[in-house]
């Protein structure tokens, strides 16, 4: 009977931490199902986006769910703004070469709109 009930009660111990991963993931997957519908394949899956899904989900579930809300909402502004200006009056905006003077390409400024957004 001792046996069985230090059995059990190390089956849990263990299932509780696999559980709590299991929900972080599972909302982490969600945002990024919500970013991918947002912003389009070829934003999400750009340079300076992602290179996959599981990366997505592996970022997103280090965040917590405002993190993750304010990196959708600024994701949303600029795929609109991308939209409205253009693919090439928003590179122009948000390219290297041209805000700083330095070597750069134009392939990071979807990344650039939304580290900017983000984080103000």
């Amino acid at each position: 009977m001792l046996k069985r009930f230090l059995v059990l009660a190390a089956l849990a111990l263990f299932a509780l931490p696999a559980a709590a991963l299991g929900s972080g993931s599972t909302a982490a997957s969600a945002s990024c199902k919500a970013q991918l519908k947002a912003i389009g394949a070829a934003n999400f899956y750009s340079a300076s986006m992602y290179k996959s899904f599981g990366a997505c989900v592996s970022k997103a579930s280090h965040l917590t769910a405002a993190q993750r809300q304010a990196l959708l909402s600024a994701e949303k502004q600029c795929h609109g703004e991308q939209l409205s200006l253009g693919v090439t009056a928003f590179d122009a905006k948000y390219d290297t070469k041209q805000q700083h003077g330095k070597q750069g390409t134009t392939s990071n400024s979807f990344g650039k709109c939304v580290s900017a957004r983000a984080s103000a």
